[in-house]
């Protein structure tokens, strides 16, 4: 997929790849692109840049053996070390229509649409990793001892093991959602828009951060080149920066405040989406449009939920609907775009909660497991607010709203250790890695 440019990025407004006319209908192309994938050896790899004379976009084709294509190098970066991600030229590449896949707008739309796919494929790699990185280190740390005791009787290590698990059971519950969405999207409802940035944004972060919480626990061992742990602590880092970088994703999400708080409308009911069938309009989506994008009424999730800190979380989120109702951020906020990156981790939690609970219907997890979560997700939001709070000038009255979102969760000793020993503890010889 060779759309980013050393110079540009995935600006890709700024492409400078181009196409010249031969005037026999065949055309050259010259360029640069860099971070492409399997730029190597791919025995197609598709272009993105544009005409010379016209500026019109496109998409074409090239062979990665023609003697026109320049493979400079191999970019060496610190995860992903099996992953061949290349820098290449062209070289008066020869083009002729048929090598020419899109133009024009279906082009530029090409270009965005497989980056929403793209989403949804670094979520489930950062999902995969964690999965098999908590098996790893369950069986380890479960099966030792120091000073006499198994090394799971320190407090601190149940913690983070549960906090691990119960981050990753979200992750997989919201992507799940997340795609079913996407599956179900189409012209008139394209709320996955949203919901796959935060998919990329949201899921690898968290992944990132249960990579530190597992590393906390099995300390040197998370080093050594012999154990899955090793490749997941260099992977875990690059998954919110790949395929678009956080803040880009965040400041997408943040054009969808308005439509997802005010004035909902009705969408049928998107049910699990784990039939096979032709997802024709995940390769056909319309681009641009944002402001049309609606979405239903977000608080339905919380039908039928009574668990405390599920209701809790709610308190918070009716606190941020107020504070963007009624404190709305002054046009010198709004223009700091760190001010809205802030902003946008409350309405990302927000949303996260919302595909989770749907999910949590669906795939019927169990009470305990879903106040443990609403624990974190509650001092999460507060730990948001917080940041929100602290790094910028409020006023007095968007400042008393925002207190009032820093609250802790229910706790429940023995409602963590039963999930501790029961859903946690009993994965500690699941799955060991073959030598």
């Amino acid at each position: 997929f060779g759309l980013s440019e050393r110079a540009h990025g995935n600006d890709i407004y700024s492409d400078e790849m181009t196409l010249y006319p031969n005037g026999d209908g065949t055309y050259r192309a010259k360029g640069n692109k860099y971070y492409i994938g399997n730029g190597n050896k791919a025995a197609l790899l598709s272009v993105f840049g544009k005409f010379a004379d016209t500026g019109e976009y496109v998409f074409f084709v090239v062979d990665t053996k023609h003697p026109n294509y320049e493979l400079v190098k191999k970019i060496n970066t610190q995860g992903a070390h099996c992953a061949y991600v290349a820098e290449f030229n062209l070289n008066d590449y020869p083009v002729t229509d048929a090598d020419i896949l899109s133009r024009g707008p279906h082009a530029w739309d090409s270009a965005l649409n497989t980056v929403n796919i793209g989403k949804c494929m670094v979520g489930w790699a950062s999902i995969g990793e964690a999965t098999h990185a908590l098996y790893e280190c369950l069986h380890h740390t479960c099966n030792r001892e120091l000073y006499g005791k198994p090394v799971y009787a320190f407090p601190h290590v149940r913690r983070l093991f549960t906090e691990s698990y119960l981050r990753l059971v979200t992750m997989k519950l919201y992507a799940l959602r997340c795609m079913d969405y996407f599956r179900s999207a189409s012209d008139e409802d394209r709320r996955y828009l949203m919901y796959n940035a935060i998919l990329k944004m949201k899921v690898c972060s968290q992944g990132d951060k249960i990579s530190q919480m597992l590393l906390d626990i099995v300390g040197a061992k998370g080093m050594e080149q012999d154990t899955f742990m090793e490749m997941f602590i260099r992977d875990a880092g690059m998954m919110p920066r790949l395929e678009g970088t956080t803040h880009v994703n965040m400041a997408l999400v943040n054009k969808f405040f308005k439509p997802y708080f005010f004035g909902p409308v009705d969408f049928p009911y998107v049910p699990k989406r784990n039939d096979i069938a032709n997802d024709d309009y995940v390769y056909k989506q319309k681009a641009g449009g944002l402001k049309s994008v609606r979405f239903g009424d977000y608080s339905l999730c919380y039908e039928g939920f009574k668990q405390a800190n599920v209701l809790k979380f709610r308190e918070q989120v009716e606190l941020l609907k107020y504070f963007l109702a009624n404190h709305t951020p002054t046009p010198e906020q709004a223009a700091n775009v760190d001010y809205m990156i802030a902003l946008g981790e409350l309405l990302a939690a927000t949303a996260y909660a919302q595909l989770t609970l749907e999910n949590a219907k669906i795939y019927g997890i169990e009470d305990d497991v879903l106040e443990e979560i609403f624990a974190f997700m509650i001092r999460d939001f507060a730990a948001y607010a917080l940041m929100f709070r602290s790094n910028f000038v409020q006023s007095p009255e968007q400042l008393e709203t925002i207190n009032k979102m820093i609250v802790d969760p229910i706790q429940d000793p023995a409602r963590f250790e039963k999930v501790w020993e029961e859903k946690v503890l009993s994965l500690k010889d699941a799955y060991i890695m073959n030598d």
